[in-house]
C-alpha cells in the first residue's frame, strides 16, 4: 500500500492538503490530482483578457468548471488517507483566477450584482474555453412623442393602431441603443400607450428599457436620444425591473364631434359630475379608472375640445365614443353620439404628484 510520500503530487497539491512534512517536489504535468493545472493559471487569466477586451466594465464575477476527473482525483487521495474538511481544487483554483485576474485588470469583483459574468471551462486534458456574459442593463425614462406619426393605419382597429404605434417607437428606440450599447437585444416596456397620431408631450410617458449582453456596462446614468419627431430621457439605472407598475395619472386633451349641435346646458353634467369611477371589462378581468376632472371648451356647434385629468390606463377613444365595454363612457353621460377626432397626451403625472 503506497504512502503519502510515494504519491506524485504537485506543491500546490500537497500545500491544499495540509500534508505535513513532505518534500517538495518538482512535479507538474504528473501530478496525480491537478495533472499541472496550477500552470494554466496565467494561460486561463490571458483567455479572460482576451474575451473581456471588448467590454467597458467596472466589475466582475468568475464561475468555473472542471472536468469530474479532477474531483475523482482528489477524492480518491482524501479518501486513502482520511483528509477531510479542505477545500476543493475548484474552490482553490476558482479563488486564485479571480485575485489574478483581479489585479491585472484592476476590476472590482462583485459577488452578487456583477457588470460581466465570466464562465471558464477546464476540460480534462487542459483544454480551456471561456464564455462572457454582461448583466442585463435596466433603464428607466421618459419619452415625448413632438411629432405625430404618419402611419397607415386605416385597415386596423384600436387595438392594432395602439400597437402599431409602440412598435414603431420602439424600433426607433432600439435603433439607437443597439448601437450605443453594442447590445444583443433590447426589450421596451412602456407604461401605457397611445395612438399613432397622438403627441405625447409635458414630462412624457414613463418606460422601462432592457438591454441584454451590453458590451458598455459602466455609463452615465442620465442621457438623452433624440431621433425621428420622439425625445428619449434616460433617468435611472435600475438593478431589475419593479414587481409592479406605479401609479400614473395623464391629462388628456381631445377634440371630440357631435352629430347636433350643442349648448353649454346641454353639458350641465360634465359640469356636476365631479370624480367618476370609469368600469371596463374585457374577456379575462373587469377593471376601474378613475376620471378627476373634466372641462370642456367650444370649437364650433359640433365640435368640443375636452381636458381629461385621468388614471393612465384608461382607453380615451373607447371611452369618448361609446365603446359596449365601458361604463359609464361620455356617450352615455350626455345621451349624444360623439366622436373622438384625436387626442393628445398633455402630462403623465405619479399619483402623488396629483395629490400635492
Amino acid at each position: 500500500m503506497k504512502r503519502k510520500s510515494e504519491y506524485k503530487l504537485c506543491n500546490w497539491c500537497l500545500e491544499r492538503q495540509c500534508i505535513k512534512n513532505h518534500p517538495l517536489q518538482k512535479i507538474v504535468e504528473d501530478c496525480k490530482i491537478c495533472h499541472g493545472i496550477w500552470n494554466q493559471l496565467d494561460k486561463a487569466c490571458n483567455k479572460i483578457i482576451q474575451a473581456t477586451k471588448d467590454y467597458q466594465y467596472d466589475s466582475f464575477l468568475i464561475g468555473l468548471t472542471l472536468d469530474h476527473s479532477f474531483y475523482d482525483n482528489e477524492d480518491k487521495f482524501r479518501s486513502r488517507f482520511r483528509i477531510r474538511g479542505k477545500e476543493n481544487i475548484k474552490t482553490s483554483l476558482l479563488r486564485e483566477i479571480r485575485k489574478k485576474f483581479g489585479n491585472i485588470s484592476n476590476k472590482k469583483i462583485n459577488l452578487n450584482y456583477p457588470d460581466i459574468t465570466i464562465n471558464i471551462q477546464i476540460g480534462k486534458k487542459l483544454e480551456t474555453i471561456v464564455s462572457v456574459n454582461s448583466s442585463t442593463v435596466v433603464l428607466s425614462g421618459r419619452y415625448k412623442k413632438v411629432k405625430r406619426f404618419q402611419i397607415n393605419t386605416k385597415n386596423t382597429d384600436i387595438n392594432d393602431s395602439l400597437g402599431v404605434n409602440q412598435r414603431h417607437i420602439e424600433k426607433i428606440l432600439k435603433k439607437e441603443l443597439l448601437s450605443r450599447f453594442d447590445s444583443d437585444s433590447i426589450v421596451f416596456r412602456p407604461i401605457g400607450k397611445e395612438e399613432p397620431e397622438s403627441l405625447v408631450l409635458g414630462n412624457g410617458r414613463p418606460f422601462y428599457v432592457s438591454i441584454k449582453n451590453s458590451k458598455i456596462i459602466s455609463f452615465k446614468d442620465d442621457f438623452s436620444i433624440q431621433s425621428k419627431g420622439m425625445i428619449f430621457e434616460i433617468n435611472e439605472k435600475l438593478r431589475a425591473l419593479p414587481l409592479s407598475s406605479p401609479g400614473y395619472v395623464k391629462k388628456v386633451k381631445t377634440i371630440v364631434s357631435f352629430q347636433e349641435n350643442l349648448r353649454a346646458s346641454d353639458l350641465k353634467e360634465i359640469n356636476d359630475s365631479g370624480i367618476r369611477i370609469i368600469e371596463f371589462v374585457n374577456r379575462r378581468s373587469k377593471n376601474w379608472k378613475f376620471i378627476y376632472h373634466i372641462e370642456f371648451k367650444f370649437k364650433t356647434q359640433k365640435k368640443l375640445q375636452f381636458t381629461i385629468i385621468c388614471d393612465n390606463g384608461l382607453p380615451i377613444r373607447k371611452f369618448i365614443e361609446g365603446n359596449e365595454n365601458i361604463s359609464p363612457n361620455l356617450e352615455q353621460i350626455l345621451n349624444r353620439k360623439c366622436k373622438c377626432d384625436r387626442f393628445d397626451i398633455l402630462d403623465i403625472m405619479n399619483e402623488d404628484d396629483l395629490v400635492n
